[in-house]
């Protein structure tokens, strides 16, 4: 099902909210749960649904990890159960009208807005749709099911690991719902492909692109890794002026505002790690990976902004394959004031990319993490 849509002639629709209405201070009557861990909030996706995971203990998630394809002391609980963090599926879309008229709304109730041209956002075009993902949402959702031109995709972002990837849906004729499993390896965000009875259910690595665990990964299964661009929403707007947007959740609007400003801005992990770069890079560096054809170049924001010309344009040839990134500084932004990403100099498509910090990039792909020259 592909996202609605609202535009200046019709008000946006109703925004999808969490079935639970708010926070989760209490699953049950005479028992209470308090969750302690670094996150700033912990969203519950449902009052009714029995809680799955204390946060701690991997056990408790009740994943089977029977087929691990990775060292299972390296799989981890992120500190809240699983679904801990809702999905969007499927999302609420806006037009860029629609979204002047939430941004209207809300300042109405002193809300502040919603999308301002120095946001980033993950930007995905499939056929003749475009739409854009902004970062301050899938912060505190991390996974999107969406579906575009007809293609199902998961937008995933996780903000640990910095990470951004858009991935196919479609596994072996089957399509496939994500959810957050609320574990982590290498610190990167372990998804889960959501069964109605809960069993069978697989985990699979943002970064790596697979199932890690579970039926999936005793198959092989992999995910398709598609073209997408991170960048501020005032060059995607103007890039694609019929773009929709990913609506917030109404519930959620004070959440969108809170950040991770202090993670991003140390060199500290808060979680496990292996193995780590060696060198004088940080570990927090940002990242952007392509795959023109059978390997992966990735090449820090730094590189690219040292190569770009005055236009903040720069073209190489990589795998035979010409490609222009852009790049697009602005001082005045707190946090990174870069943005980085590519279009293809030719009449093919743009080559699957993946944003990260060098950190996780390294960790998951440590045979193939060599920074381009």
């Amino acid at each position: 099902m592909t996202g609605r849509t609202a535009t200046a002639e019709s008000p946006p629709p109703r925004l999808v909210t969490l079935r639970s209405g708010g926070w989760l201070l209490g699953v049950a009557v005479g028992l209470v749960l308090a969750v302690v861990i670094w996150r700033t909030v912990v969203i519950w996706q449902s009052l009714s649904v029995r809680v799955v995971g204390d946060g701690a203990h991997v056990a408790s998630y009740g994943f089977d990890l029977s087929t691990c394809l990775v060292p299972r002391a390296q799989i981890v609980a992120a500190g809240f159960p699983k679904d801990g963090l809702p999905i969007l599926a499927p999302p609420t879309a806006l037009t860029v009208a629609g979204v002047g008229e939430l941004t209207r709304e809300m300042r109405a109730r002193h809300q502040g807005r919603f999308l301002v041209d120095s946001d980033a956002v993950i930007g995905v075009t499939i056929g003749g749709q475009a739409r854009a993902y902004p970062l301050r949402v899938l912060t505190w959702h991390e996974v999107v099911n969406d579906e575009l031109d007809g293609v199902p995709i998961a937008v995933t972002y996780n903000p640990l690991c910095s990470s951004a990837a858009v991935l196919g849906r479609r596994v072996g004729g089957e399509t496939l719902t994500f959810g957050v499993s609320g574990l982590l390896y290498n610190s990167n965000l372990l998804l889960y492909d959501r069964r109605a009875s809960g069993a069978g259910e697989s985990l699979w690595s943002q970064l790596q692109f697979r199932a890690l665990a579970g039926p999936a990964a005793a198959k092989g299964a992999r995910l398709e890794v598609l073209p997408m661009a991170v960048m501020r929403w005032r060059d995607w707007k103007a890039a694609h002026p019929e773009t929709t947007v990913l609506a917030p959740d109404a519930a959620l609007v004070k959440v969108y505002k809170r950040t991770y400003g202090e993670y991003f801005g140390s060199q500290t992990l808060r979680f496990p790690v292996a193995p780590l770069p060696n060198g004088s890079l940080p570990l927090k560096t940002s990242v952007i990976a392509l795959r023109p054809a059978q390997r992966w170049h990735a090449f820090t924001w730094d590189q690219v902004g040292a190569r770009a010309n005055a236009a903040g344009v720069w073209e190489t040839n990589l795998d035979g394959r010409t490609l222009r990134f852009l790049y697009r500084r602005d001082p005045a932004l707190v946090g990174n004031p870069a943005a980085v990403w590519v279009e293809p100099a030719d009449e093919r498509p743009a080559p699957p990319t993946v944003y990260s910090f060098w950190f996780a990039w390294y960790a998951m792909h440590p045979d193939e993490a060599g920074l381009a020259r």
